[in-house]
């Protein structure tokens, strides 16, 4: 299978999409890739929940380190908390020996919120896009983002910083913790240069064969190419193989779903460079592996004679039932990206609502996709549920204006039919016994 995205890579490559489509594996095998064929590579994860090391059995932190078993490559994982912590001795250390120690309390206390958290990840961003040492030291660099809603904020940051300092150099000095960022316009300008230059950037949006994952890249696409992203290449990871479904039934079933999916796929995703990888039979951790993924060969498969130990867990409508009886209370939803949140947290929200329970649904994730006012609007529940996108950077709420997005999933029908299916589709779950709570049932999705 041909693979448009791997020839001639620009000094920068992102990877970006929605949790669980295979970001980092893209991105993993990618690096090496490039460091086979002798080119010195930097691997970078921006995900605070990055898993990089775990990929190559190391410890991969906050500082560039050698990955031992693959000749011209390092990595490193930005932690938000160090950058943070750099960030405060940056703007401190200067002046601690000049002012009391109350009023040094007191700014240290003003940059000890989630703002400045954000705020030093990116800066740190900025500083590896534009670093002349880093350039010469290496000859790319590999994006591993987070999922899509904190990538496009990422992404969109260098542009509305470095807009909003021309458009108020004096602001700066009165925004508590983004004080010093007016020292930093000229670095933001530059990576808004280098995000936008196609001989320096290629993002690469991952997704799946699957009619959501696509819906989300195209917004994605659209989002990202307003601010001068466009040299953008679309990799579907995961596909099926068509000879998968010959004697498989479920295998015919998934199969005909990508099928459908990818012949519907949005009309301006149509015209990107595309890469189809197919679905490999073997875990993604290793060298062997991810060397693996960009060619036909296979790896040594179990035993397909092999039994599988089953574990007998109660299902998600017992779950909802032991909610509903105890009438009031919290349900926090959370796991790796791709595993469920969303679609578990809407369908115990409507199957509690169906009740006659009134049910505030509310996300924390920025590239949530079905938690919208549409689903309130649905006469079956409009007095029942209320939902809320919670959106807890400061530095959004100031440079960016959110869009609602209304993709697939989002039918109220649909969440009832993920919780009463026929009984051998129904979706198993772990759960603790529920205690009482005066509170009204409340589900968040993080």
């Amino acid at each position: 299978m041909t693979m448009p995205f791997l020839q001639n890579i620009p000094p920068f490559i992102f990877f970006t999409g929605k949790g669980g489509v295979g970001k980092t594996s893209l991105a993993c095998a990618t690096a090496v890739w490039l460091a086979d064929q002798g080119r010195r590579t930097l691997l970078v994860s921006t995900d605070p929940a990055s898993n990089v090391g775990q990929v190559f059995s190391q410890t991969v932190g906050h500082r560039i380190t050698g990955i031992r078993t693959v000749e011209n490559l390092a990595a490193m994982e930005v932690d938000p908390m160090a950058a943070a912590q750099a960030y405060r001795d940056r703007v401190l250390d200067p002046v601690r020996e000049l002012m009391p120690a109350d009023v040094i309390s007191n700014i240290e206390e003003q940059l000890s919120g989630s703002c400045t958290t954000e705020i030093a990840a990116f800066d740190e961003f900025t500083a590896l896009l534009t670093s002349h040492e880093l350039r010469e030291k290496y000859d790319h660099i590999v994006f591993d983002t987070a999922p899509t809603g904190h990538t496009i904020r990422m992404l969109e940051l260098p542009g509305a910083w470095s807009g909003y300092l021309d458009a108020h150099p004096d602001a700066a000095a009165n925004l508590g913790p983004l004080v010093g960022l007016e020292k930093q316009q000229d670095q933001y300008a530059d990576a808004v240069k280098a995000l936008s230059d196609t001989a320096l950037t290629r993002l690469v949006l991952v997704a799946r064969a699957q009619a959501s994952t696509l819906k989300e890249v195209s917004h994605t696409h659209e989002e990202l190419s307003a601010i001068g992203l466009q040299h953008q290449h679309l990799a579907i990871n995961g596909v099926l193989p068509p000879f998968a479904g010959e004697q498989d039934p479920l295998a015919h079933s998934i199969l005909a779903r990508e099928e459908r999916a990818l012949r519907a796929m949005p009309e301006n995703l149509a015209h990107l460079p595309r890469s189809m990888l197919y679905l490999k039979p073997f875990n993604l951790v290793g060298l062997e592996a991810l060397r693996a993924l960009f060619t036909e060969s296979t790896l040594v498969l179990p035993d397909p004679g092999a039994t599988l130990t089953t574990v007998d867990l109660p299902e998600l409508a017992s779950l909802v039932e032991d909610l509903s009886r105890a009438g009031k209370g919290l349900v926090m939803t959370m796991g790796k990206g791709g595993v469920g949140k969303t679609t578990v947290a809407a369908a115990v929200a409507v199957s509690l609502a169906r009740r006659g329970h009134k049910v505030h649904l509310t996300t924390s994730d920025p590239a949530a996709t079905c938690l919208t006012p549409w689903m309130a609007r649905c006469q079956a529940f409009r007095s029942a549920v209320s939902i809320q996108k919670q959106r807890l950077s400061a530095i959004v709420a100031l440079c960016w204006k959110i869009r609602e997005k209304v993709w697939m999933k989002r039918d109220w029908r649909y969440w009832r039919k993920i919780y009463v299916p026929p009984a051998p589709k129904r979706l198993p779950c772990f759960r603790h016994s529920p205690g009482s709570s005066k509170r009204p049932t409340t589900i968040l999705s993080l």
